[in-house]
């Protein structure tokens, strides 16, 4: 596994950051995490929080600089909104040289990665459950 800034490289920290400054921004703003009616499909069907159950008010919390409230809000929500802080820098530092961050992953680290993934998914929706968002 490497990471490299590669030339001609998709900025995707970059693209995500300022995603996710919008969205913050958005839910800070205008208050949407305070909606009296929440829009969630999946717990309205099942009565299960969905694995996103907690973003919006994580967003808001961190909008506020509430690092600890965003992490109880949703752990992996928080944690993936400021891993992209850095990698965003990063590629906006690298785009006027036309280069992006990009992970390398070896064939034999992928599948490891992967499951990673979903297990940081599936110990997020645990939690989540637990907690009863």
């Amino acid at each position: 596994m490497r990471l490299a800034a590669r030339v001609g490289a998709m900025p995707l920290g970059a693209v995500f950051l300022i995603c996710g400054v919008v969205m913050a921004a958005a839910v800070g703003l205008l208050h949407l995490d305070r909606m009296p009616v929440a829009f969630c499909l999946f717990k309205a069907v099942t009565g299960l929080p969905c694995l996103t159950c907690g973003t919006t008010r994580a967003f808001a919390r961190l909008f506020a600089l509430d690092l600890r409230g965003a992490v109880v809000m949703n752990p992996l929500s928080a944690a993936v909104a400021l891993a992209l802080v850095p990698w965003g820098v990063a590629d906006l530092l690298l785009l006027p040289k036309g280069r992006a961050m990009a992970l390398e992953v070896s064939p034999a680290v992928a599948p490891v990665l992967r499951v990673t993934a979903v297990s940081l998914l599936a110990a997020n929706w645990a939690y989540l459950m637990v907690v009863g968002r």
